[in-house]
């Protein structure tokens, strides 16, 4: 019977002569040799993995000669471990060493499945195989990566450099057949290989912590470093070196748009920034506003920033495509915006894989969460809840809390923030309850706050009413009282809703504000975010919401030279009054326009000189940005009073009348 041809590709003398060129080739003239049709596919693997897979294993699939078979297992199995397919690779391994056990691929299987467990974890006894075990069976590119392994490890281990280094030449001279093992040998062994030809330093793969840097990350490293000096060739190799081996990885991910960067030619204009906002749409009017504050701003700078302000219309896909064509196209060196958070969750991290920075404009979520290029130049939630809380506990005592919030995205931000932020102080949140964002009516919500449970409390609520009846009082209007044991109420929502929050609780009887109910009690500190700036609020909230604090960057009335003058250019310009938006957008532009003045085209100069710049005169207490990439500012502590909206003053000390000691610790 005719045995079926191959389905292996057939490259003849010319394949014979190029594994000679690849390393399968270098063995001992008295080593078993892998068949010609083996080399052949693992030839073509390192050009296409997964035609090099289909060849292997299509053939193994069939009637395989019984000389070809085990070497075809180990050859399937290693190429599948260079796919990143470890589970299939250790099947293939383990088959050859089980149906082959006299023949010489089997200790290449062993070595297989040792380097597949260094992957996860590098045991003593995976150690000691990958030590003892270098079939010259076993494939190239497995050698080099166990040479690898132990290169690695026994630097880290500080064992005499010249054996080390040795190690590591073998291994990249063994990968030399393939490039995603040559490109992962010269990564993660950089610092024990000699210096390439052109001079210059190896990239260290150790950072200050004697921490090793994962090669991906090293990749990136390097691919910025070459982005800066211009070797966009290079930025390029490293790419696709990383996709190929790292697929999946963030680094990866970075690379594909510094790629697109470096394939663009890496335009750059100085002092061109892109201004992203939602100008139509639900939107349109603030962005508007935070538009003219921050072409206010660069007025005022003498024009110092070329602004290209386009309209993202709140759409995060177009947002994308405008940020490439942006920074691609039109060179921009920085963005500031966009505002929604759903637009900056989708471009920030294409501005960290373009290496642009990225000043964003949103309140919510974690924009710098992206990378090292993205900041926030808006009041966070984070800040805000921070300043409140430090109030709450250092200025005035209070470190028991309840909370009463929307059951949205801002609310529940808020609630978890607060919590973390109460016990860093050593307090407690022991009540917590959510109310729907669309109500208009609160007074279920106030009930569970106040833990009016009737069956419960059945027996409270008749004594309650017999007492109404000997005080000749209608019983049927006898609630029970609130159980209060918290000392203040958070509540993290805009002033209308809170106002209509506050009615309800009065109405359940909460001494809230400097409203008292009949069985008295003292009053609970009400607290809030800069939801409820609005001088409205006053009216709105009447005595229920008196005394009530909350915390915020702006205070309009401040008796400060550089709001004084900031409202007045302003309202000049525009013809109307400041708001918070305005105000932040204005010096989160003059810090930007500090950064692209001292950075010029360089945009990690740029990203650099964001860490380091400040303002002269800002209008919302910003001093710069912090390590974390938020603008530092110590906020306000705002109070509503009866007529308007003040800084809160502490409570002056009452004194003993003239010849009367005070008490004692007083």
């Amino acid at each position: 019977m005719s045995r079926s041809p191959s389905p292996l590709p057939r490259l003849g003398a010319l394949c014979l002569a190029a594994t000679l060129l690849t390393g399968f080739g270098r063995r001992n003239d008295d080593e078993p040799q892998p068949p010609p049709r083996v080399v052949e596919a693992a030839i073509l693997g390192a050009k296409d993995r997964g035609a090099g897979i289909a060849a292997l294993e299509e053939y193994l699939a069939g009637r395989p000669d019984e000389e070809v078979a085990p070497w075809a297992k180990v050859w399937a199995g290693e190429q599948r471990r260079l796919a990143g397919d470890d589970k299939v690779a250790r099947k293939w391994f383990e088959r050859a060493a089980l149906d082959h056990p006299t023949h010489p691929v089997k200790d290449a299987a062993v070595l297989g499945m040792a380097v597949i467990d260094a992957g996860g974890n590098l045991s003593g006894n995976t150690l000691a195989t990958l030590q003892l075990m270098d079939p010259e069976s076993a494939p190239d590119t497995l050698r080099a990566d166990r040479l690898r392994i132990l290169a690695r490890t026994a630097a880290n281990e500080g064992t005499p450099g010249k054996k080390t280094r040795e190690m590591a030449e073998r291994a990249l001279a063994l990968a030399d057949g393939d490039p995603t093992v040559r490109d992962r040998v010269r990564m993660i062994l950089a610092d024990l290989l000699p210096v390439a030809s052109g001079g210059g330093e190896a990239p260290a793969t150790i950072d200050s912590s004697g921490n090793i840097i994962p090669p991906e990350e090293l990749a990136l490293q390097r691919a910025r470093k070459a982005m800066a000096d211009g070797r966009h060739a290079e930025v390029i190799e490293q790419a696709d070196a990383v996709a190929a081996a790292w697929p999946d990885s963030p680094a990866a991910e970075q690379l594909k748009w510094l790629k697109k960067r470096a394939e663009a030619g890496d335009p750059t204009m100085a002092g061109r920034v892109a201004v992203m906002l939602p100008l139509s749409g639900e939107y349109g009017p603030p962005a508007q506003r935070i538009r003219d504050a921050i072409q206010l701003a660069n007025t005022q700078l003498g024009g110092a920033l070329e602004l290209v302000v386009v309209d993202t219309a709140g759409d995060p896909a177009k947002a994308v495509k405008q940020v490439q064509e942006l920074v691609l196209d039109k060179g921009a060196v920085a963005i500031l915006g966009p505002l929604h958070r759903d637009v900056v969750d989708a471009t920030a991290p294409v501005a960290q894989g373009l290496g642009v920075p990225m000043v964003a404009l949103t309140q919510s979520g974690d924009p710098t969460a992206a990378g090292d290029y993205v900041f926030r130049g808006f009041l966070s939630i984070e800040d805000q809840v921070a300043a409140l809380v430090d109030h709450a506990a250092e200025q005035r005592g209070l470190l028991r809390f309840a909370v009463l919030h929307p059951r949205n995205s801002y609310g529940e931000t808020a609630r978890d923030l607060f919590g973390s932020a109460v016990a860093a102080k050593g307090g407690a949140v022991v009540r917590i309850v959510s109310y729907d964002p669309e109500a208009t009516n609160f007074t279920k919500a106030a009930q569970e706050l106040g833990g009016k449970d009737y069956v419960g409390r059945a027996a409270e609520f008749r004594e309650l009413k017999r007492a109404a009846v000997e005080r000749r009082q209608d019983p049927d209007k006898v609630v029970l009282p609130p159980v209060i044991d918290y000392d203040a109420l958070f509540v993290p929502d805009n002033f209308r809703r809170t106002a209509l929050v506050a009615s309800a609780l009065a109405y359940e009887e909460f001494p809230i504000g400097t409203f008292r109910p009949s069985f008295g009690g003292d009053g609970v500190a009400l607290l809030g975010l800069n939801g409820w700036h609005n001088d409205t609020v006053v009216e709105l909230g009447g005595d229920y919401m008196r005394g009530a604090v909350f915390v915020d960057a702006w205070d309009e009335d401040a008796n400060d030279a550089a709001v004084v003058s900031f409202k007045d250019a302003y309202s000049g310009a525009y013809g109307r009054q400041p708001v918070l938006l305005d105000a932040v957008a204005y010096d989160a532009a003059r810090l930007l326009a500090s950064a692209v003045q001292a950075g010029g085209d360089d945009r990690d100069e740029i990203r650099e000189k964001l860490l380091e710049v400040g303002i002269i005169g800002p209008v919302t207490q910003a001093t710069g940005f912090g390590d974390d990439r938020e603008i530092e500012r110590a906020l306000y502590v705002l109070e509503i009073g009866e007529n308007r909206i003040a800084p809160w003053q502490p409570p002056e000390a009452v004194l003993p009348p003239e010849g009367i000691a005070p008490p004692p610790g007083q």
